[in-house]
């Protein structure tokens, strides 16, 4: 795989430093421990209530007991998803798409540090998880950024966790950025995009990656796992975005 040493450098140098440096909290400026404080943690929206397969929540709907699913949307009634279930503890909103913005796309890998009390408070939704599979991004991506956010983030969620990291899956199609795309552009944008690299059979695998949007890049990403024999597949993301009803 090709590397863009400029942007190798500049992620593994700012790796380094910020382990060695108190860094004072990305929002606000005012802390010095390298987290976000107290009064930032705040601003961050949670994902609460019981939620759809697809991660979206259902509001204060109660569920008819405590052991049983929560209903599905209409969008997973009409096109269920490949993966079982999904979990984002967050929102994605202010001021935590300005903190994704200036990580994935200007590598402030002080992000990572500020948020890593917050991952660690975060349990494991689902105990029987084998393994934990980052969502990758194609190589020119990763090339030109320098790092892949999805394969960090597996790897501070396998360390919370204590479960290994498993990179099965490789994104062999560039396609264009899916910001900006609607569903339907978004799943034509992702056919055959992924392509499993090791053995997955049996295993219980959970996606790990930044943001869920529309989650086509989850369904496609699933569904290739499950094609290469993974018994089940769910997906953990930092955060969730909601529709304004929901927000």
């Amino acid at each position: 795989m090709p590397v863009n040493l400029k942007a190798a450098t500049k992620v593994y140098c700012s790796t380094f430093f910020n382990r060695i440096n108190p860094s004072p909290c990305p929002l606000c400026g005012k802390s010095e421990s390298g987290a976000l404080c107290t009064d930032c943690l705040r601003l961050l929206a949670r994902v609460t209530g019981p939620v759809c397969r697809c991660g979206l929540p259902h509001g204060d709907t109660p569920l008819p007991s405590p052991d049983s699913l929560p209903p599905l949307c209409g969008r997973c009634i009409r096109q269920p998803p490949a993966f079982s279930a999904s979990q984002a503890p967050l929102q994605y909103g202010f001021p935590l798409d300005a903190l994704i913005t200036r990580y994935k796309h200007k590598g402030d890998l002080t992000v990572e540090r500020a948020i890593l009390p917050l991952l660690t408070e975060t349990p494991l939704p689902w105990p029987d998880t084998d393994a934990l599979c980052p969502l990758p991004v194609h190589w020119r991506r990763r090339w030109r950024r320098g790092f892949d956010q999805g394969a960090r983030l597996a790897n501070l969620m396998g360390d919370c966790w204590q479960r290994p990291v498993l990179p099965a899956l490789v994104r062999q199609r560039h396609t264009p950025s899916q910001q900006g795309l609607t569903r339907h552009q978004r799943q034509r944008n992702l056919r055959q995009a992924f392509r499993c690299q090791h053995s997955v059979t049996g295993l219980r695998l959970i996606l790990v990656d930044d943001v869920m949007t529309t989650g086509s890049s989850a369904r496609a990403a699933a569904q290739c796992l499950l094609d290469q024999g993974a018994k089940d597949v769910r997906v953990w993301t930092l955060a969730r975005t909601l529709p304004p009803s929901l927000a």
